[in-house]
């Protein structure tokens, strides 16, 4: 999912263990030495010694086959730091580095599974100040805006559906809604994409672009940024949703995301 820095790790014993933990947190499943040496770019000897000074303190774990994996020691510890920092916190970085790049306002989205809705539960404003007002905690459907489809995307069909056929309000443009197959197949182009646009659907005057951030369970919520139609070029849109998506796809990671 992530991508480490093309400068690998250092010199130093210290910085390539900690490189190999993340390294390990971050495959998608057991190495071996061989993998491990060609990913961080060490001679096999040394990084079967990391492998196994790790293994030794209870951060990496071993089987009888030569095939490593993150160990318990360090699962408690990541336990323990997750358990000392809400959700919100670890995100907060992110989105206000977002914002302060592209000088707009920039929202963390949550799902609340239990009332088929979300909410907005952190915003960083850039110096370009919005035109609309968005409050923070308030019940919003998943309906409309590009805020709502990029979480409504990635539901168990079942639940889309639900959510779909309970909340059919046309939006403040005056847009009616689409057949339930029709919107079923919208959805289906942004789970596809990896993201959703949308212009003067929840909010007059607006444009937002949004991704999906998930967590252990699933679909946490969203990263959306937005701003009104006219200071949003079409030429900066590309840009804009590749930051969108690698910075909702860091979230993710930094949330426990399998994917």
């Amino acid at each position: 999912m992530t991508e480490h820095s093309d400068e690998g790790p250092g010199t130093s014993s210290i910085s390539r263990a900690l490189y190999l933990l993340a390294h390990l947190a971050d495959a998608p499943g057991p190495v071996t030495v061989k993998q491990v040496s060609t990913d961080l770019k060490v001679p096999p000897s040394t990084a079967h010694r990391l492998l196994n000074a790790l293994a030794a303190e209870g951060f990496v774990a071993a089987s009888g086959s030569g095939i490593y994996h993150i160990g318990p020691r360090f699962y408690r510890i990541s336990a323990r730091v997750i358990q000392g920092m809400s959700q919100v916190t670890i995100a907060q970085p992110i989105v206000d580095t977002l914002a302060a790049r592209y000088n707009e306002t920039v929202l963390l989205g949550r799902y609340v599974a239990a009332d088929r809705a979300m909410n907005f539960v952190y915003r960083a404003d850039g110096s370009q100040m919005l035109t609309y007002q968005i409050d923070l905690h308030r019940p919003l459907s998943l309906y409309w805006g590009a805020s709502g489809k990029a979480i409504l995307a990635f539901l168990p069909d079942n639940e889309i559906e639900q959510i779909l056929l309970r909340d059919g309000s046309s939006s403040v443009s005056g847009e009616k809604p689409p057949s339930l197959r029709e919107r079923m197949a919208e959805l289906r182009e942004v789970r596809e994409r990896g993201y959703a646009i949308s212009e003067g659907q929840k909010l007059r005057g607006a444009r937002g672009v949004a991704a999906p951030v998930f967590d252990a369970k699933g679909v946490f919520g969203c990263l959306c940024m937005t701003s009104p139609q006219e200071r949003m070029p079409n030429a900066s849109i590309d840009a804009i949703v590749k930051d969108i998506m690698e910075k909702s796809d860091e979230i993710s990671r930094f949330l426990g995301a399998a994917r």
